[in-house]
């Protein structure tokens, strides 16, 4: 036989074997009259031998393909047991979250608090705009997760922004968010408002928002829409707003330092939270209360408050609120070397059994706020991390707050 026909012969077998191997067995009709006897007898056993060669790699295509469609399916069902558990775990999650945050989680029996727990219940089925007010420390945040966790927004984000520890060069990039290269090396980022679709925008600290910003968190508020910094066009967005102070808005808006027409957007519905030496008589519920948490947190054995410990709590005028109060029974359980907190182990301020008079007790939330640095800076030797730490504020929010008192 020529050695062109060998060629033609092979070039025509291997085509033929590739269509079958890729499972376009029509072309079997073809190998076979490619191996007649009669047309090239000299090359039927090189034939046999090829159409042998071909036959296995036929089957271990198949064999191999079995195995990989069986590890796809192996894959999926894993991938989709993963995401059954990982459904379940949010699931669960978001219980735990709407319990931890349930009206019922906001500790008081007194009128003040008995009457807020109402007003949060009413407030968290509408999507209206709410303000919360109320001093330093007395849990504004704690009411605007129990809003959130309990509203048909539960399931969506909540997220929460303190206007007094952003610096004010980056607030509106930071809330509003900012398209890439409107500066050199900065990329696109989403603003809190964004990362908040569907879900709820707590605006902490609201009075301190920078003015330049409030006109834009209007067109928010009033449009439903956001305008990132460098954008061309604005985006739709579904956000409730839950906003807080422990300022006088309303005298901020009046003296031009706070703009009134988002006033009045903000205080659609306001939740006003009583300062604990209005309510003392919930003091023991909340000390007994961090009691139990703090002894889980640090791994202390059981330990309770002596009677004396737990009247110097109850004389103390508490200018911080229930922060104040929950940090004063942490450093008590680390503190005490017994397992019965006595007086001796709690701080200075409260041990000077400081009654609260009808002074005291009428003090302004801004000479309460000033009095409550000044303690904080004292505890923590002038060290302004640790004392914003103690305060529960952000550096930053602190620096602020030492400047508009007066505060070296």
């Amino acid at each position: 036989m020529k050695k062109l026909d060998e060629r033609v012969l092979f070039t025509d077998l291997a085509l033929v074997c590739e269509e079958i191997a890729k499972g376009r067995y029509k072309r079997a009709k073809q190998l076979f009259e490619l191996t007649k006897e009669e047309k090239y007898p000299s090359l039927i056993a090189r034939l046999a031998e090829s159409f042998g060669m071909m036959m296995v790699k036929v089957e271990a295509r198949e064999y191999h393909l079995e195995g990989v469609i069986e590890n796809l399916r192996n894959a999926q069902k894993e991938l989709a047991a993963s995401r059954n558990k990982l459904a379940e775990e949010n699931v669960n999650l978001r219980w735990n979250l709407r319990e931890k945050f349930s009206p019922s989680g906001i500790l008081g029996t007194s009128k003040g608090i008995g009457a807020l727990l109402t007003m949060v219940e009413k407030v968290s089925h509408v999507s209206a705009n709410v303000l919360i007010t109320g001093e330093t420390g007395t849990g504004k945040e704690l009411v605007a997760k129990a809003i959130h966790y309990n509203s048909p927004r539960a399931d969506k984000p909540f997220v929460a922004i303190n206007c007094s520890a952003v610096p004010e060069p980056i607030f509106e990039s930071e809330i509003f968010g900012i398209e890439k290269g409107v500066a050199t090396g900065v990329d696109k980022r989403m603003g809190k408002i964004e990362q908040a679709q569907g879900g709820t925008l707590f605006l902490d600290e609201i009075a301190d928002m920078p003015f330049a910003c409030q006109a834009k968190m209007l067109r928010v508020i009033e449009e439903e829409r956001v305008e990132p910094v460098g954008a061309r066009k604005s985006i739709p967005v579904d956000v409730r707003i839950l906003a807080a102070t422990n300022k006088e808005l309303r005298t901020e808006a009046e003296k031009g330092g706070f703009r009134e027409d988002l006033f009045y957007r903000l205080h659609v519905i306001n939740l006003h939270i009583p300062p604990l030496r209005e309510r003392r008589e919930d003091i023991r519920l909340l000390a007994s209360h961090f009691l139990l948490e703090a002894v889980r947190r640090f791994g202390r054995d059981q330990m309770s408050l002596s009677p004396q410990a737990m009247d110097k709590l109850m004389a103390y005028s508490w200018p911080g609120n229930v922060r104040e109060l929950r940090n004063e029974i942490e450093r008590a359980v680390i503190l005490a070397p017994s397992r019965e907190i006595s007086p001796d182990d709690l701080s200075q301020e409260v041990r000077a059994d400081r009654s609260a008079g009808p002074s005291e007790a009428g003090l302004s939330v801004r000479a309460n706020e000033k009095e409550l640095i000044r303690k904080a800076l004292a505890d923590s030797g002038g060290n302004r991390s640790e004392a914003a730490r103690l305060l529960g504020i952000s550096r930053e929010g602190l620096r602020k707050k030492m400047k508009r008192y007066g505060i070296q």
